[in-house]
């Protein structure tokens, strides 16, 4: 299950601080090394003040808000650096109006993995609950109905200077509104390799894969996809390539029928038949 961490000391420190840390102590592709650094994420958020004050000064030049930011908008990037970057995350109590719109904004009620490693600490407000599961890594087809053996291993949440770390394709969350409005702080780690891998969402109840997606995964097999209707038989060496050691099966599918595709055009272009 996800490491946790309940951190007693008061200590506060700066996002700069923790950053320069993050930069000079920690070795992020050493979960061990993340996970000694949890007291210090939580110092930072014992700095009660830092995030209002940030966000303010961001607003201040609003045409340039959050413009590097990818996710949607509970998500607020804080700073980068090498392998890491670290954001604020919000969290609403339950709609009145249209929660299941809610639910997927914020991933509630939806069984899920991350296909990185992150470190997250409670922020403000009382948390949200979590469900928490285990899984094995590339123990299950990567395919929509696939079973899957998920072990439920209990139930806790992220509460003011509680720090988890999850860890890569391995924990699998589900989580619940919060009472009243929560704030967490993320320390995501990013290694390059992270957007081969796919994220997997699961039916819990059924004990099945539910979706398969990532921006990664999608744009591959978009490209396999189009390279098949393409049918130019120079694509055959590369598609041949990514159908047999592409870590994702879901681009292994796309590119083997791609290929299969290619295979039976004729170098002029027309197809077998024609």
């Amino acid at each position: 299950m996800p490491l946790v961490f309940d951190i007693t000391s008061e200590r506060a420190i700066s996002l700069e601080e923790y950053v320069e840390h993050m930069r000079r102590e920690v070795d992020v592709r050493d979960l061990d090394s993340v996970a000694a650094s949890a007291p210090m994420l939580a110092a930072l958020a014992h700095d009660r003040s830092f995030l209002a004050a940030r966000l303010g000064r961001e607003l201040r030049d609003w045409s340039r808000f959050q413009a590097d930011n990818d996710y949607i908008s509970p998500s607020f990037i804080l700073a980068r650096g090498p392998g890491f970057f670290v954001r604020a995350n919000v969290w609403t109590p339950r709609a009145a109006e249209a929660p299941e719109v809610q639910d997927r904004v914020n991933f509630y009620a939806l069984g899920h993995d991350h296909n990185f490693s992150f470190l997250t600490v409670g922020y403000w407000g009382p948390g949200y609950e979590t469900a928490l599961y285990e899984v094995e890594p590339g123990s299950f087809e990567e395919v929509v109905g696939a079973p899957v053996e998920l072990r439920f291993v209990g139930r806790t949440t992220l509460s003011p200077g509680r720090v988890m770390l999850y860890r890569a394709s391995r924990d699998v969350h589900e989580q619940a509104p919060p009472p009243e409005l929560s704030i967490s702080l993320n320390l995501m780690l990013v290694p390059p390799e992270a957007s081969l891998v796919s994220q997997h969402y699961f039916d819990l109840e059924a004990r099945r894969v539910a979706a398969v997606t990532g921006l990664a995964t999608r744009g591959r097999t978009a490209l396999c996809r189009l390279a098949g209707l393409l049918g130019d038989p120079a694509f055959a060496g590369p598609l041949a390539q990514l159908a047999a050691e592409h870590p994702t099966p879901e681009v292994r599918r796309a590119a083997a029928a791609a290929l299969a595709r290619v295979e039976q055009v004729e170098p002029n272009g027309e197809g077998e038949g024609c």
